[in-house]
């Protein structure tokens, strides 16, 4: 029965190593283009949220409306890849988990 175990352990193995050095590089690829994408994104953050306090002066109302949406939206992108990046990277702890037991 120990080695019916064991054997069955060892093919699951086998066949979760591809799958681990698969998530792994998608973990890897996926945060540089978090990083490179949040390079981008920031600075139009800014200059959106410096539109929407030049409309709060001049105050022009429906522009602060659709200043705000899109900055709500910008931001929802930005923490949306990072609770990506985030559950990505806890499936690969998983994988790797069941990999060293």
């Amino acid at each position: 029965m120990k080695i019916v175990c064991f054997m069955l352990k060892l093919v699951l193995k086998i066949l979760l190593l591809p799958v681990a050095f698969l998530l792994r590089f998608l973990c890897f690829i996926w945060n540089l283009l978090m990083q490179l994408s949040l390079w981008v994104l920031s600075p139009v953050m800014l200059f959106v949220l410096g539109c929407g306090i030049y409309s709060v002066v001049r105050a022009s109302w429906t522009d602060v409306f659709l200043l705000t949406l899109i900055e709500m939206g910008l931001f929802a992108a930005a923490v949306g890849a990072g609770g990506i990046m985030e559950l990505m990277e806890q499936l690969c702890e998983r994988v790797e988990d069941v990999l060293t037991i």
